[in-house]
This record gives structure tokens, C-alpha cells and sequence, in this order.
């Protein structure tokens, strides 16, 4: 016997209905506490993030059809802990109550100490840490003054880091003496880092080679090079009174410290220079001269310089006091010496290269890669000035 059609709809609407009540609670469960997992000062959902209820697994944040959200079905009333770890953020555990939050937010803040080995760290290499600078230096105005372009834009700072390291550090053997070839992987033997704490910046301008907070030494124990990074140098660097634009100085072993512009790559390669490969200035000025042994590139004595160009097969008589080049210069001499050829990057700022007896002492540095602290001595603080 057939039915209406009146009433075969309605029995269908019946089913459906009936079905729908147990589908439901079947799809989406009972008992369940949503965990969102949220950037801290972004307030943006994450992905990646793994949560945990009571130290058991539950899912990531990019398995559901919302991002940075993991519903945890069957859970039962009283305390529970929720922790929750994503790479590149600080791992964070946390206690709710249910049925009184069945909705848990966790916030995450990212680790300060940020990687930029793509193949991890290599455990024979020099450690640079790159910090960025709340403040920058006017030369017009003979003052220091606020530079906030890095602690509100994590990916500006990034990018100059990288910049930096591409155009200094990973193009060496470009601006280094031909006929005393870097290693042929070189590039390996540094291990690269930024520290990013908005809360906690660096001051370049505060002493010679910049400050950073205490936090930052008691944390990141490892370093050889601590690089303090600022957008750029205001106006032109015209006399003494007016801060330097880069310096270096060694606080200790392990605890060398540099501040250079990001805009200005032969700043940042001359006092790399000083910083990592303890090279000395070879200009005439208020700066420091010692005999950078092993390999220096400036020597105490003319006949020191002599006998070391020839043993490195090199001509004695380019062997030259650091003295004034030019008539713009003020009147100046020292009594150390030095071969490399002019335009040498520890002359100047304005071009030049790292010559033979420089690139000598760059390689011995590279060779004891992973013995310690890059090779330093005598220098406390080396600086350079010049246009920005």
C-alpha cells in the first residue's frame, strides 16, 4: 500500500531529523574544549602548534578547518593541563577548568633567539648574533637619537640581517687576495643568529661599540661576535666630537662586540675585520695599534713588517709606516707598520679590499674555526667614522 505524498515527506522529515540528532554529537562529540593558539603580540591564530591535555598528544593547529584551533573531544569535568610547543616560540603550559572553559586561549611568544642556519649550526664554527638598535645618531646634530625601525618590524631587522650576511660574510673570497684562496667551503665556518626582544633593545649609541641588556649575555652564552645593528647613520660624519659610525671593542673571551649600520657595507666589512677577524686599522687616527700575531697585517717595527713580507714572498719594500697619505689629512704617524696596498678596507670606508697580509690573517682565524674564540688580542676599542 502506497502512502500520500503528504505524508511520506513528513516521515522522510522524521528521519532526517532523527538522524541529524545523532550525526551531530557524532561529528563535533561531546564534552569538547576548543584550544586557540595565538601569537602574543600579533594576536594572529598559529599553525603548527601542538597541542597536549594532561601530557597526551591531541593534534596540531593546521589539522583543523580553522586555523590555530584544536578541538579536543570527550573531556571530562574537573582540572585538566593543556601544554602546547611550536618551533620558533616558547613552549607554554597552562590549567583549565571544565565545563567552566570550554574554550582555552594560549598565547605564545616567539623565542628571542632565532636561527639562520637552514641546516642547523655547525659545531666547528664562529657564532655571530646580530641585535638590533632602538636608537641611531644624528652628526648634524651631534646627538643620539631614536631609531625604532627595528623594534617595530621584526621583518625589516630580518632582512637588513640577511642583507648583511649576504654581501659580507658569504661573498668573502670577493673582496680577499686571490693568490691566498679562502677555503673553498668557508662560508660554513660561521654559524649565524638574530636576537629579537622588542621589550629589551640594544642602544648602539651608549659607549663605543653600542650596550645590550644583561638578559641577553645571561642567555646567549655562546657567542664570539655580538654584531649591534642600526637602520642608518644621520647626517655627515665631519669631526671627533661627532660618535663614530662603527666600533668594535673585546669585552672578554667570547664577548666581542660591534656596532655598524645596515646601509653601509664597507663599514660592516671593516669592522668584521676588527671584530671577528682581528685585524687592525691601518689608518692614521685616535684608534688602536698593536702586532696582531699570528699572521698580522700590522706589525711594531719596520723590520718586523720586512722579514715577515719576505717569508710570505711578498716585497719588503712596501713595508710602510701608518702615517697621513694625503695632504687632506691631519698630520699624523704611528710607530706600527703595514704592507697591504691601498684601497685596503682597514685604511677607509669609501672601497678597497682586504690585501695579502689582511686575507693571511683572515685564513688563520677561519683554520682555528671551532678551537674557540675568534683569534683577538691587545685591542680594547677600534672604531671607524665616515659618511653615512
Amino acid at each position: 500500500m502506497s502512502l500520500p505524498h503528504w505524508k511520506t515527506g513528513w516521515i522522510i522529515a522524521v528521519i532526517l531529523v532523527v538522524s541529524l540528532t545523532f550525526i551531530v554529537p557524532a561529528a563535533f562529540g561531546q564534552n569538547s574544549v576548543s584550544i586557540v593558539v595565538k601569537d602574543t603580540r600579533t594576536k594572529e591564530n598559529l599553525d603548527g602548534a601542538l597541542v597536549y591535555l594532561d601530557g597526551g598528544y591531541q593534534g596540531d593547529t593546521s589539522s583543523s578547518n580553522v586555523t590555530g584551533v584544536v578541538i579536543i573531544q570527550d573531556v571530562s569535568q574537573g582540572a585538566h593541563t593543556v601544554r602546547v610547543t611550536r618551533s620558533g616560540y616558547n613552549e607554554i603550559t597552562t590549567k583549565f577548568n571544565y565545563p567552566a572553559e570550554s574554550t582555552v586561549t594560549v598565547l605564545l611568544s616567539k623565542e628571542a633567539l632565532v636561527s639562520l642556519n637552514p641546516n642547523g649550526p655547525s659545531p666547528n664554527a664562529i657564532n655571530i648574533v646580530f641585535y638590533p638598535s632602538s636608537t641611531s645618531y644624528s652628526c648634524t646634530d651631534n646627538e643620539k637619537v631614536s631609531a625604532p625601525d627595528y623594534i617595530n618590524n621584526e621583518t625589516l631587522f630580518r632582512h637588513d640581517v640577511l642583507n648583511v650576511i649576504d654581501t659580507t660574510y658569504m661573498n668573502l673570497d670577493q673582496v680577499t687576495s686571490p693568490p691566498d684562496p679562502l677555503p673553498e667551503n668557508y662560508q660554513n665556518y660561521f654559524n649565524f643568529y638574530y636576537y629579537y626582544d622588542p621589550s629589551a633593545p640594544a642602544d648602539a649609541f651608549s659607549g663605543c661599540s653600542g650596550s645590550v641588556p644583561q638578559s641577553y649575555r645571561d642567555t646567549v652564552t655562546f657567542s664570539d661576535v655580538t654584531i649591534i645593528l642600526y637602520p642608518t647613520y644621520h647626517g655627515r660624519y665631519t669631526n671627533v666630537s661627532c660618535q663614530p659610525t662603527g666600533c668594535t671593542q673585546i669585552l672578554g673571551p667570547g664577548r666581542v662586540q660591534m656596532k655598524a649600520p645596515a646601509d653601509q657595507e664597507m663599514i660592516v666589512r671593516h669592522e668584521t675585520g676588527h671584530a671577528v677577524f682581528g685585524l687592525v686599522d691601518t689608518y692614521c687616527g685616535s684608534t688602536y695599534y698593536w702586532q696582531d700575531d699570528p699572521d698580522p697585517n700590522v706589525w711594531s717595527s719596520l723590520a718586523s713588517c720586512q722579514a715577515d713580507a719576505q717569508s710570505h714572498h711578498r716585497d719588503p719594500a712596501l713595508c710602510r709606516q701608518i702615517a697621513s697619505e694625503n695632504s687632506y689629512s691631519p698630520v699624523c704617524s704611528k710607530n706600527f707598520w703595514h704592507w697591504d696596498p691601498n684601497p685596503d678596507i682597514m685604511a677607509g670606508m669609501y672601497g678597497g679590499t682586504f690585501g695579502d697580509a689582511a686575507t693571511q690573517r683572515i685564513n688563520y682565524v677561519l683554520s682555528q674555526a671551532g678551537t674557540g674564540s675568534p683569534a683577538q688580542s691587545g685591542s680594547t676599542a677600534v672604531s671607524l667614522g665616515g659618511n653615512a
